[in-house]
């Protein structure tokens, strides 16, 4: 039963979230019948499953939320703003309840029925009241609530539940409910017996036929009926009181509970529903990430097996050994590269919770933003999305609050009311690339140059460049801020965005144009886990650098090379010069070679020049945190466990090339 509750909730939240991004999608644009079909599918089947699931409250608030789909599914209502909102309201108060049920179990919420009450009124253009305490509701939660009054409308409702039913399907129990929202006038069945040859011990060969009273719409009757009976035909038709006999003493029901606005669902839709939802079940499996993470681990383990299988090599192994050893390493790079897909998402896993966000924050401030996502099909290690979660949220708010302007600064500019805000994701060179970018006033470097010498960080003689005046906007408590914000705040927090980052073995970027908008851009690993790497030699300890890094190598002296002030060195690679970084001196060691390899690497279009002693050659290595083992040192990204059981630092090859074009830039000012 536990796996099927944990299976529930995985389901439960993915629906809500599908509910949540379908809205917003009909907000910010022009509704299609496909798109409000899949909101109306997202919120029948989480109905159906809490209703199995035995979450009573849960699924009868998401039958009232269906009324209001069905409305716009087949009514073609249109989604205004106030009923948009409500309607996300709903969203949040179903996650509510959801997350309350892990505790609490089978919880309602006092909210619920006005809610629903607000939804429909907003649908039929009416004033959007919330009834007085006093004043109980129709459907207020009492035990064997009253009866109806005597003005309440009446109808005729032929029932016929499916031909098949399952063990869980009891048709007498839901009329029995019925009572619940009202009164059941007359009650007849109809049977339709067949021959006993033709009898199946499953089927259902009989209907009812009622008249029934009720102060609802004619859609929550149906929608009960119709909750758990999947096929079953429900007609509902309008009687004149009048004709209709004195009404008969109500059977005894159980505790009255908030009933629902649902709407009914054809059968097209659910059949559509239930294929969908049968094709995905045989196509994916859930696993639990704590498996996929045992099952990463092992591999790890197995990828440095594998090498020192491969470094245990030498002249007197024979060809056969060398054969089955050479085969065993292609079958080791193969499981590394299918467990790593295991383990890879789709960045919209992230991404489709800002668009919300952007719309809260953005109407909270009194402005307009367009929120747009591009390449949310990258693929990132899961570890490194919900890691992103963080940065990213502060980002986008701070785009919100500080970058896009309100409407009339924007109209006085010359720029559309509505400001832009562009999420973006895309692969390369190994690395992913997460790019947030606004149209918004951009940053004010002569304010932030300003702050910085009231901290005294640098003095009125100072001209630093604009990456240098980005950078200070990650130290902590740097901000420009007139006024504080309750939401953001540039350099409030960003320090923190920094550190998220790097932790991850990535960085972060800044650029900006005054009054045309910034942008932040994020590098991160594709994965935390394997890598393909060079190994460097230095001193007879071994380094390893990102293979995707490396562009070239050359030897030392083949080089043409000039020196600035005795401290910092460049070298000429084919008529440019780029920055030479010693890698004896920058780990510490003495360094007195004037021979050796230079190896050329690359991040982003800036290059470094690395002085080694040698190249170990190729593999592939496990990378393993020196946060979580030691602390973060400054220049190398990790360290990994080599074929003889050595351990090798992993470079950091964003740092080092920031370091060294940091330098240079200093002296060639100085200069």
């Amino acid at each position: 039963m536990d796996s099927l509750i944990q299976l529930f909730y995985d389901e439960a939240n993915e629906m809500v979230e599908g509910m949540e991004q379908v809205l917003l999608a009909l907000e910010s644009g022009e509704p299609d019948p496909e798109t409000v079909n899949a909101l109306f599918r997202y919120a029948h089947s989480f109905k159906g499953n809490s209703a199995a699931m035995g979450f009573t409250h849960l699924s009868k608030f998401t039958h009232g939320l269906e009324s209001a789909m069905e409305s716009l599914r087949k009514e073609q209502r249109p989604l205004t703003p106030e009923l948009a909102t409500l309607m996300l309201q709903a969203v949040d108060l179903i996650r509510a309840l959801l997350e309350r049920s892990r505790t609490e179990g089978d919880v309602g919420d006092p909210t619920s029925e006005t809610l629903l009450q607000q939804i429909s009124a907003a649908l039929n253009g009416e004033p959007i009241q919330t009834p007085a305490p006093s004043e109980p509701s129709p459907n207020a939660s009492e035990p064997n609530g009253d009866a109806p009054e005597p003005s309440a409308p009446q109808y005729r409702i032929f029932y016929q539940p499916a031909p098949t039913l399952s063990a869980e399907h009891d048709p007498l129990q839901l009329l029995n409910e019925l009572q619940e929202y009202g009164q059941v006038i007359r009650c007849r069945f109809k049977e339709q017996i067949p021959p006993v040859a033709q009898l199946k011990p499953d089927a259902c060969y009989g209907g009812w036929e009622l008249v029934y009273a009720t102060a609802f719409e004619p859609a929550i009757v149906r929608a009960l009926l119709e909750l758990t009976a999947e096929g079953a035909e429900v007609r509902i038709e309008p009687v004149q009181q009048a004709s209709e006999p004195t009404p008969v003493a109500a059977t005894p029901t159980p505790a009255q509970t908030t009933p629902p606005e649902p709407a009914p669902e054809t059968p097209s839709v659910a059949s559509a529903t239930a294929a969908a939802a049968t094709k995905a079940d045989s196509q994916s499996i859930r696993v639990s990430t704590e498996k996929i993470d045992a099952l990463m681990n092992l591999v790890s383990e197995i990828v440095i097996a594998q090498s020192m299988l491969t470094s245990a090599q030498n002249a007197d192994t024979d060809e056969r050994t060398r054969a089955a050893i050479m085969q065993m390493e292609r079958h080791v790079r193969d499981l590394h590269e299918r467990v790593m897909a295991i383990r890879l998402l789709p960045v919209s896993y992230l991404f489709n919770r800002f668009p919300r966000m952007v719309r809260d924050t953005a109407a909270k401030l009194g402005k307009k933003v367009n929120f747009e996502i591009e390449g949310e099909e990258t693929e990132l290690d899961r570890t490194l999305l919900e890691s992103l979660s963080d940065p990213l949220t502060h980002l986008i708010r701070n785009a919100i609050d500080h970058g896009i302007e309100p409407p009339d600064v924007r109209r006085q500019q010359g720029k559309p009311e509505t400001g832009t805000i562009k999420l973006s994701a895309y692969q390369s060179e190994g690395r992913i690339y997460i790019e947030v970018r606004d149209d918004g006033k951009g940053i004010d470097t002569e304010r932030v140059r300003q702050k910085a010498i009231q901290l005294g960080w640098i003095t009125e003689h100072d001209s630093p460049s604009d990456e240098t005046l980005y950078d200070f906007i990650f130290q902590p408590g740097f901000s420009t801020a007139q006024q504080v914000s309750d939401l953001s705040g540039r350099g409030v927090g960003m320090d923190v965005v920094k550190r998220n980052v790097e932790s991850l073995g990535g960085s972060i970027s800044v650029q900006s144009k005054r009054g045309e908008g910034s942008r932040f851009l994020l590098r991160v690993p594709l994965t935390l886990a394997i890598m393909d790497g060079l190994g460097l030699t230095v001193a007879d300890e071994h380094y390893i650098t990102p293979l995707t890094a490396v562009v070239e190598a050359f030897q030392y002296e083949s080089l043409q090379h000039t020196a600035l002030f005795d401290q910092h060195e460049m070298v000429n690679v084919r008529g440019e010069f780029i920055p030479l970084v010693r890698l004896r001196q920058f780990v510490g060691l003495p360094d007195n070679s004037q021979d050796g390899l230079v190896v050329v690497l690359e991040q982003e279009g800036q290059q470094i020049a690395l002085l080694i002693d040698s190249i170990a050659g190729q593999q592939q290595v496990v990378l393993k945190s020196l946060e979580e083992n030691f602390t973060r040192v400054p220049g190398f990204a990790g360290a990994t466990i080599l074929g003889d059981g050595r351990v090798a630092l992993i470079l950091d090859v964003s740092d080092l090339i920031r370091r060294a074009h940091q330098a240079s830039e200093r002296l060639t000012a100085v200069a």
